[in-house]
């Protein structure tokens, strides 16, 4: 036990860099929500403008179809 506990420690520099660490978590998590809250927002947008859109859809090459 005292192996991990000196392996935690860092010689003294472990409140640092793990307090580094927890902040890139915190960091990354937060983008992770944004994204998905963003992705799903923008998906119900778009259901919104193809059911607008209706029969006026187009095809790839610009023609109505």
């Amino acid at each position: 036990m005292n192996g991990l506990a000196e392996y935690l420690s860092m010689e003294g520099d472990g409140r640092f860099i793990w307090s580094a660490y927890a902040v890139a978590l915190l960091v990354l998590i937060g983008l992770v929500v944004v994204s998905v809250r963003n992705y799903r927002l923008r998906q119900t947008e778009l259901n919104v403008l193809r059911e607008v859109d209706g029969d006026n859809r187009h095809s790839d090459d610009g023609e109505r179809r």
